[in-house]
């Protein structure tokens, strides 16, 4: 596909009108390929407040829509083709945050050969939008022939992708579709609350103490423990019925299901509250320490 560069109103001719067609057609074939691209960027990472969600999504979409297709091309590779983790939340947020991700599990194998891919149309697409014109000449029919060769190669390649892509596309929504109606749902209001009350502040220490100052029997006696609190957290102790919805530490941690509580017998004759970490639940206390420089011995 060598010649003459084509002049900027070519001679009209059947064949040259072709080219003209197959031109368009692979431009909105590597558009479509851009917008699925965004469409999956966009919704890959969400996170925020319940009044500031709104807003972060709006600035990544905003940033997402002026990136290149090289650029979209990369970073879906490492949002989420590769899991890129939780993410931490925020220090000093005094309200619940949420953060939602949107990953597909798959093999390294499969990401090399989608990133091969993936290059491949991005390359043909900056070809075609830089390259093509000067290598065209429409008064050649052996160079309009080739074009139209080229260009049909060139949709031949890129077509798998699109169809990759909107694979993708369509698992998403699914996703999303199905998050949507669970977290409308009195299951997901459940969910959301067990999972602010086991991230807040008094529950965390709770647990903080459980792990750092146990009795040799393992267990820890509640009332100590809230000594500590009102040390450390006063306000959070005082202001806990409006702000966690329980009126006792006890009904707090009951609340959590992340607690083994019962009652001991006293010297005295009567009973008091001991508790300690259920063994399945270690690891969320431990990744959650809020990591207070010192805790006082029980």
């Amino acid at each position: 596909m060598t010649g003459t560069p084509a002049p900027a109103e070519p001679h009209r001719t059947p064949e040259i009108d072709e080219v003209f067609r197959r031109i368009g057609r692979n431009l909105l074939l590597f558009q479509h390929i851009e917008h699925l691209l965004k469409q999956l960027m966009t919704g890959a990472r969400l996170e925020g407040t319940l009044q500031s969600m709104q807003a972060n999504f709006d600035e990544r979409r905003a940033k997402i829509h002026k990136q290149t297709l090289g650029q979209l091309a990369g970073q879906f590779v490492d949002d989420v083709l590769a899991d890129a983790g939780e993410r931490e939340s925020p220090e000093n947020v005094d309200e619940a945050w949420f953060s939602f991700g949107f990953t597909i599990q798959t093999d390294s194998a499969f990401v090399e050969q989608h990133t091969a891919e993936m290059k491949a149309v991005v390359d043909a697409r900056n070809d075609l939008i830089h390259h093509f014109l000067p290598r065209w000449s429409p008064a050649s029919e052996d160079s309009t022939r080739a074009a139209l060769a080229y260009l049909d190669d060139q949709r031949a390649q890129a077509l798998p992708m699109r169809d990759r892509l909107q694979r993708f596309v369509n698992s998403f929504q699914e996703a999303a579709k199905a998050h949507a109606e669970f977290m409308s749902s009195p299951e997901g209001a459940r969910a959301i609350e067990l999972q602010w009350l086991r991230h807040s502040r008094l529950v965390l220490l709770l647990g903080e103490v459980a792990q750092k100052t146990p009795r040799a029997d393992g267990w820890t006696v509640l009332a100590s423990a809230g000594h500590i609190l009102r040390r450390q957290e006063p306000q959070e102790l005082e202001h806990m019925l409006e702000r966690y919805g329980h009126r006792t530490l006890k009904r707090l941690l009951q609340a959590t299901e992340l607690f083994d509580i019962e009652e001991e017998p006293t010297a005295g004759g009567g009973t008091r509250t001991i508790y300690r970490i259920n063994p399945r639940f270690e690891l969320h206390i431990q990744r959650q320490d809020p990591g207070s420089d010192s805790t006082a011995s029980l």
